[in-house]
């Protein structure tokens, strides 16, 4: 049976051809872009453009959505680019458990959840995924922490910082470290060509033991 959450979202994703912009997300980028590659975990992959460029670097990549619609997409993207190594799972994470892994890296980018009944609470979400991360492995999750005033959609913000330290708190004593963690300011522009700025934060926890 389908969840309120996965109604929302597919609904999202089969209204429109394409829902986000077709390229990987910077934050991602400038961290992964030298780690060795491996097995890796994307949480809330949509139509996989972090996906896509982690296999296009080596990475055997697992992306998870709750959308039919967004991995049917990937799913395609991938066959289109040549690209082995890319599963595609429909996966929803308010009620289903994750792929069992073990896995270098888990990722997770804006997934933020919310208070509306049948959401997923993130935090709980990035602990169930610390489980099937090896040692020394990573795992990394962006959040929005400010909008402009056209962007009201996310019910739920953060601070890193705290995001960082309440995971940690979480998470076996000893076996973690908040590897980095930071926010960054970028200028943006709204739909009618208003100017404004926005903070995301970036977290990566390493596994220790």
């Amino acid at each position: 049976m389908s969840s309120q959450w996965q109604n929302r979202w597919e609904e999202r994703y089969a209204s429109v051809g394409q829902l986000w912009s077709g390229e990987p997300n910077d934050l991602l980028m400038g961290l992964a872009e030298g780690w060795q590659p491996g097995h890796s975990l994307d949480l809330g992959c949509g139509e996989g453009d972090d996906v896509l460029w982690l296999a296009s670097r080596g990475w055997q990549v697992v992306g998870v959505d709750v959308s039919p619609t967004a991995i049917a997409r990937l799913r395609s993207r991938s066959a289109e680019r040549g690209l082995t190594g890319v599963e595609g799972v429909v996966v929803d994470l308010s009620s289903e458990p994750l792929p069992v892994g073990p896995f270098d890296l888990v990722t997770s980018f804006f997934m933020h959840g919310g208070p509306s009944e049948g959401s997923i609470v993130l935090e709980d979400v990035l602990v169930q995924a610390a489980e099937r991360v090896v040692e020394g492995g990573r795992l990394l999750a962006a959040v929005h922490c400010s909008n402009p005033p056209w962007r009201r959609h996310h019910v739920r913000s953060f601070r890193p910082e705290a995001l960082a330290a309440e995971v940690l708190a979480l998470l076996p004593e000893g076996a973690w470290e908040v590897e980095s963690c930071a926010e960054q300011w970028r200028d943006v522009t709204g739909p009618d060509g208003q100017a404004g700025r926005r903070s995301d934060g970036i977290v990566c926890w390493r596994r220790l033991a």
